[in-house]
C-alpha cells in the first residue's frame, strides 16, 4: 500500500517530494508517542542507547531516505507488480550484507538460490533488448533500492535489541525529515487537494511498518520473518490488477515465480542465526 498510493496519485511527482511527504506525515505521528513516553534520556523499553546506537540511526535514516526515493520512482516508472518483484531481491542482499557484517554462514544452496533471485529479478524487469539498453531506469532503481535495504536490515538488527522502539522510529524519522527537507523543497510541484490526502497518508503506513519491522526483529530470527516478505508480490499483482489496471506479461509471471520459488529456498537455507555486532 505504501508503494502503491503515489503511483495511484499519478503526475509528474519527483520522488524527493514524495519521500519528504512521507517523512513529514510520518513525523507527525511518532513525535507525540515519543514525547508521551518519555524517551528523552531514558527509554521506555530498553536502556539509554550508545553512540554508536545514534550513529546507526543516522546511517539507516540516509539509507532510508534514499532507498524509499529509488522504490518511489520504480513504481511510478514500471509496472507495479514487476517493481514489487525486483524489489524482494532485498532478501539476497540481507543475506550478503549479513555475512560480510554479521560473520553469518552461508550454504552452497543459499547462493545458488541467490542467483536464481537476480536472474528473476532480471526477468521480471522485462528489459528492452531492441533499444540497446540492459535494464529500465525504473528497474535499475528498484534494484537499488533492495541493495540499500539489505545494509539496512543489518542495521535494523542491531539497533532494535539495544534501544527503544518508539525512539528507533523517531531518531530516523527525525533524521530523514531533515535529510531530505531541501531536496524535496528544490523540486517540490504544487499539488492538488486531491492529491494531498493519499501522500500524507503514507507516512502514518510507513510509521506500522517501522514499529512492526523493530518489533519482529526483535523476538524473532529473520529466517522466520523472511517468507511473510514474499507475500507482498501477491498483493501487488491484487493491486496492481484492480486498481492500476496492469497484469504482468508471460516473462513477468515468469520472473516473479522464480523469485518466490527463490526467496523460499534462501529462507530455509539462511545459516546459522545471526552473531551480535561487537
Amino acid at each position: 500500500m505504501i508503494l502503491a498510493l503515489p503511483k495511484w496519485v499519478g503526475g509528474d511527482l519527483s520522488p524527493y517530494q514524495i519521500t519528504l511527504l512521507r517523512y513529514l506525515s510520518g513525523f507527525a505521528i511518532i513525535a507525540p508517542f515519543f514525547v508521551y513516553s518519555g524517551v528523552v534520556g531514558v527509554a521506555g523499553d530498553a536502556a539509554p542507547a550508545s553512540r554508536r546506537t545514534f550513529v546507526l540511526h543516522g546511517v539507516r535514516a540516509l539509507l532510508a531516505v534514499t532507498r524509499i526515493s529509488c522504490f518511489f520512482y520504480a513504481v511510478t516508472h514500471m509496472p507495479f507488480a514487476n517493481a514489487q518483484a525486483i524489489i524482494l531481491t532485498n532478501g539476497v542482499f540481507m543475506i550478503v550484507f549479513a555475512a560480510l557484517l554479521l560473520r553469518e554462514s552461508v550454504r552452497p544452496m543459499t547462493l545458488v538460490a541467490a542467483g536464481f533471485c537476480f536472474v528473476g529479478a532480471i526477468v521480471a524487469a522485462e528489459p528492452d533488448w531492441q533499444s540497446g539498453g540492459f535494464l529500465s531506469y525504473g528497474a535499475g532503481a528498484a534494484l537499488a533500492g533492495a541493495a540499500l535495504w539489505g545494509i539496512e536490515a543489518v542495521i535494523i538488527r542491531y539497533t532494535a535489541v539495544r534501544d527503544s522502539a518508539v525512539r528507533i522510529v523517531f531518531a530516523v524519522n527525525l533524521i530523514a525529515l531533515l535529510l531530505v527537507l531541501v531536496p524535496g523543497m528544490l523540486v517540490w510541484t504544487p499539488l492538488t487537494a486531491a492529491q494531498w490526502l493519499p501522500l500524507l497518508l503514507i507516512g502514518p503506513l510507513a510509521i506500522m511498518t517501522q514499529m512492526s519491522n523493530v518489533m519482529a526483529f526483535r523476538v524473532a530470527n529473520a529466517h522466520l520473518l523472511a517468507p511473510f516478505r514474499y507475500a507482498s508480490v501477491v498483493f501487488a499483482l491484487v493491486i496492481g490488477w484492480f486498481v492500476f489496471g496492469e497484469w504482468p506479461t508471460v516473462w513477468g509471471l515468469v520472473g516473479i515465480s522464480i523469485i518466490i520459488v527463490s526467496g523460499i529456498i534462501l529462507t530455509v537455507n539462511v545459516g546459522n542465526a545471526p552473531r551480535r555486532l561487537a
